[in-house]
């Protein structure tokens, strides 16, 4: 028996409100919908019946909601590391499909890029990370003085210790 894409959005999906909790990268989650409009009627049941929920088991995220009174297409907005974000439009969206898909953007680690659905590029921006074949043995932080008997301190960063350090095959 194959799982359709349907069995993601049935209503006894419901309950996995409370068991959502954000991975590391996720940092933010945006909801925007018109007030009293069809097209938002799911949002508006997903943020009474489904938002509470989620922001009791994730308090270390960041949830801003926008509510317009001008006729707008509702959106939800991942927020990551990085200033990097996912879009989504959930016009006409029950609020179980809703539910699925910011299950999908804080859980499954949603990828990063709008329309594809790969997972998230572990990748940091070039500038933050430190590879191997850069420092070549020696310490890229070691800063020299012209006093040699400075006491090194145990917390000092260096090459070997760089939380972001990438191991390079060449």
């Amino acid at each position: 028996m194959s799982i359709g894409a349907n069995a993601i959005m049935r209503p006894a999906n419901a309950a996995s409100a409370a068991l959502i909790r954000a991975v590391t990268p996720f940092t933010g989650l945006r909801l925007s919908w018109t007030h009293e409009s069809m097209k938002s009627e799911g949002m508006e049941q997903f943020i009474d019946e489904h938002l509470p929920v989620i922001r009791s088991n994730n308090p270390h995220i960041k949830f801003t909601l926008t509510r317009s009174y001008t006729e707008c297409d509702p959106f939800v907005v991942g927020d990551y590391l990085w200033s990097r974000h996912r879009k989504k439009r959930v016009s006409w969206k029950s609020h179980h499909q809703i539910l699925s898909m910011v299950e999908e953007m804080m859980v499954h680690r949603g990828d990063y890029r709008e329309g594809m659905k790969r997972g998230v590029n572990r990748r940091l921006p070039r500038g933050q990370e430190i590879w191997d074949t850069e420092t070549m043995g020696h310490n890229v932080f070691e800063v020299y003085s012209k006093w040699k008997g400075d006491a090194k301190t145990l917390d000092e960063i260096t090459w070997k210790n760089h939380p972001n350090l990438v191991y390079r095959k060449n």
